[in-house]
């Protein structure tokens, strides 16, 4: 065993998970280091990295490429959560998936403005000075020194945000998607570059560092086609699931699959970039804030509105339909056992449970479960995938799971339908 598996090995674990009538299956927990800088190479001044999910299809039971057993760890049940054992509730700023209400009205296709008439309402400043960010009509504008981050005060999980942008000669900025409330939200989401690519200064970057790529992370798979300096560029995201697709002026320019075209592992000079969580594509949080980050010399922004694709039903559990399966197969009923595939994370993006690395599926009754899955799983077909944005209150509450799932704790599960068995 090298000493990089014997890392990953003592800091993780395995878990079994439990129904009702036995053993559902065996679930792993993945888990990274610690802290990272967060200085790019010699460009613009910001952090690095980030990148972009999409579903599977639904034909493979094989396991997401970057989720990899490492080390045992305690039993759960999706059945009834264990009494806790002087488990003390962990105070996180972990966002909570938004309602679908805003305060501005809707426009085009169902998205929203977010932003209103009167201001910045409904953002804050993140690392930066106080007054670096104005709002004058639609236009937005972050400049000056210590500009920092325009951050978002409701937090989104899949969607499509659409925005224009305007960079000055030689500026650069970008766009934050699902980042946390604390840290920079270049590690801590993902960050979708926008810069000055003609810009002479900026001849020499490394390909994931050009328009639209996941900042440090992910290249364009297509060079932007960008307007002349001082025009509107426009920009759209689209996030869903493990997907995020990426296009600039009306082309795609990136497409990416979160666990599949992480490069963390890739190495730069003889070195490993980063074994950090920080550095992980497929631990960034499932759910987080939008955020737009200025520049010294300024950027602007207008037309900032967003489509949320996900479904919340009344108990507050959200849906998301990653791919529907054409058949005649019957929906599942309160009453039907399943087997079923799935992955599990927390809000702060770390994977405590996934079942593929055994290769078959979950057998559990559905009646043994949580409430998020009794309610998301009903209606399901074999072969649809789903994701689940499960609040505490049907998952495991005030309890948790120890040394698993804190107290608290909003869960985020992408789930495969295999079969049912009635």
């Amino acid at each position: 065993m090298t000493d990089r598996q014997q890392e990953f090995r003592s800091s993780g674990s395995l878990s079994r998970l439990l129904g009702g009538a036995g053993v559902a299956g065996m679930l792993f927990l993945t888990q990274s280091a610690v802290a990272q800088d967060a200085t790019g190479p010699s460009l613009p001044s910001r952090p690095a990295e980030p990148t972009v999910v999409t579903a599977e299809t639904k034909e493979t039971s094989e396991p997401p490429a970057e989720i990899k057993p490492v080390g045992p760890i305690q039993t759960a049940s999706l059945a009834a959560p264990a009494e806790p054992k002087g488990v003390e509730p962990v105070e996180k700023p972990v966002p909570e998936p938004s309602s679908m209400t805003e305060a501005a009205a809707e426009t085009e296709e169902g998205f929203t403005s977010l932003f209103d008439e009167t201001g910045l309402n409904g953002w804050r400043i993140h690392e930066g000075r106080p007054g670096t960010w104005t709002k004058d009509d639609n236009v937005i504008r972050g400049g000056g020194v210590g500009v920092g981050w325009l951050m978002s005060e409701k937090a989104y999980s899949d969607f499509v945000l659409r925005l224009e942008y305007r960079l000055m000669n030689g500026t650069n900025s970008g766009v934050a998607i699902r980042c946390m409330e604390e840290g920079s939200p270049t590690f801590t989401g993902m960050e979708i570059q926008l810069i000055d690519d003609n810009a002479p200064k900026y001849a020499n970057l490394k390909p994931n560092q050009y328009t639209g790529s996941l900042y440090y992370r992910i290249a364009p798979q297509t060079p932007a086609e960008l307007v002349p300096d001082g025009e509107w560029n426009e920009c759209e995201v689209q996030c869903v699931g493990q997907s995020v697709r990426v296009s600039i002026n009306g082309q795609v320019v990136n497409e990416i699959t979160l666990r599949e075209d992480d490069p963390a592992e890739q190495k730069e000079g003889g070195e490993i970039q980063s074994t950090s969580a920080a550095w992980s594509l497929a631990e960034r949080p499932p759910v987080g804030h939008v955020a737009l980050q200025g520049h010294p010399a300024g950027v602007e922004f207008r037309n900032v509105r967003i489509k949320n694709s996900v479904t919340e039903l009344e108990s507050g559990l959200g849906i998301v339909d990653l791919t529907s399966a054409e058949n005649e197969e019957s929906e599942v009923s309160a009453s039907d056992t399943i087997q079923i595939h799935y992955v599990g994370q927390l809000a702060d993006g770390k994977i405590f449970t996934n079942s593929y690395p055994f290769g078959k599926p979950v057998t559990v009754p559905l009646s043994d479960v949580i409430q998020g899955w009794k309610e998301g799983i009903v209606g399901m077909k074999p072969g649809d995938r789903r994701r689940l944005i499960v609040p505490p209150g049907l998952a495991y509450g005030e309890q948790g799971v120890e040394n698993l799932i804190p107290p608290n704790a909003t869960l985020v599960f992408e789930v495969e339908l295999q079969g049912v068995e009635r």
